[in-house]
């Protein structure tokens, strides 16, 4: 059971988490101890339970001695924080999957929690369907395929990067087709579902990912196709976008809420 809990990064996915925590490390007695590096504002000071902490250097993280840590602070972070926390011997959970696309850092991350006997945990996020694709991907057949779905409000920059005005797209637009590779390292904050696929599944290069910008949309769709002698998945998500952050599904950080409270509980649905 967790006795002390870490958050790496306090932006909209991090704040939800805490909120659908509260009761659970409320009712365990867990402290908290989040690691942000800019100051709070006064509404974040308002709401932060009484049993969180903010300290704005790692320092204090390694002193914390936290049994389970959760990254939530983009890509970077990954890189910058994940190794130093599996070798303190914490469990950590990662929430930017997409990193992982770079192959040397996730040989490095195993490393290291192999040595220090630490776990990398990978929250199902968006999707769903991951433990049918796990069955099967020793097919030598396998094919497959996830496509992204998302209003124009989830790509403004990118749009903006190629001329075109949000306001006139009318009608649905290819962004991107290629692997998932390719797709989480060219979108960080839209395309970590297609990574954890990837890693469930067939691999960064074998998965084939399709980026749809449509207007018609107000939620955020999954597509995903599995396809192999055993047979064949096809699974449609519709999430609503997160209230803050567009890019992101609201489901996320019940996801990921959903695997921490999965460690404090005496069964677990494999």
């Amino acid at each position: 059971m967790i006795k002390r809990l870490a958050l790496i990064g306090y932006g909209a996915i991090a704040k939800d988490i805490l909120q659908i925590l509260t009761p659970l490390l409320q009712e365990h007695q867990v402290p908290v101890l989040i690691l942000k590096r800019s100051a709070l504002s006064e509404s974040e000071q308002k709401e932060l339970p009484a049993f969180a902490k903010v300290i704005n250097h790692p320092n204090y993280l390694w002193d914390f001695k936290a049994d389970l840590i959760v990254e939530a602070a983009g890509q970077e972070s990954v890189s910058q924080y994940v190794p130093a926390c599996l070798s303190s011997g914490a469990d950590v959970v990662v929430t930017s999957i997409g990193a992982l696309a770079n192959n040397d850092l996730y040989a490095e991350l195993l490393k290291v929690a192999e040595q220090f006997k630490s776990r990398i945990l990978l929250p199902a996020g968006a999707i769903a369907g991951l433990d049918y694709l796990q069955s099967v991907k020793d097919a030598e057949d396998i094919q497959v395929t996830y496509e992204s779905r998302k209003p124009v409000a989830a790509w403004l920059p990118e749009l903006k990067a190629l001329g075109i005005t949000p306001d006139a797209l009318k009608q649905t637009m290819v962004l991107f087709e290629g692997s998932a590779a390719e797709a989480a390292t060219r979108y960080p904050q839209n395309l970590n579902v297609a990574a954890t696929l990837a890693l469930a599944g067939v691999g960064m290069e074998r998965t084939h990912v399709r980026v749809i910008v449509d207007p018609t949309l107000n939620q955020n769709q999954h597509h995903i196709v599995v396809t192999s002698r055993y047979g064949k998945m096809r699974l449609q998500l519709s999430n609503t976008p997160s209230p803050n952050n567009p890019k992101s599904s609201w489901v996320v950080a019940q996801s990921v809420a959903s695997v921490i409270k999965k460690e404090f509980s005496a069964i677990k649905i494999a």
